[in-house]
């Protein structure tokens, strides 16, 4: 269950057609929280404010005509979930959900 406000966003990352590539930028996503599902699925929190795209970008899926294209895939942000999954996972949404993150403004990409 989703908490009725929070300071942050989840997004679901799938689809991911070349992993290795994305690799050392998903290292690097700090102050954004990340937790891998599969070779091809991770869960981002990021600060209200950030768009799909926003993350989309800072990935290397997309972005400006110059930037260098790391991967296809797909990029949701979430206004709620559900389903059935392992409780760690679970436990994380919810404790990250409420975690202090930078805003956008701060994070280059």
């Amino acid at each position: 269950m989703v908490p009725a406000t929070t300071p942050n966003v989840l997004f679901a990352v799938i689809a991911i057609s070349n992993p290795a590539a994305l690799a050392p930028t998903l290292a690097a996503i700090e102050p954004w929280l990340l937790l891998k599902l599969s070779e091809t699925e991770w869960l981002i929190i990021a600060p209200a404010g950030t768009t799909a795209k926003e993350v989309s970008d800072r990935l290397g899926i997309t972005g400006p005509p110059d930037a260098p294209f790391l991967s296809a895939g797909i990029v949701f942000r979430t206004d709620g979930y559900f389903g059935r999954s392992a409780p760690s996972n679970w436990e994380w949404i919810a404790a990250k959900l409420g975690a202090p993150l930078a805003t956008t403004a701060n994070i280059q990409t």
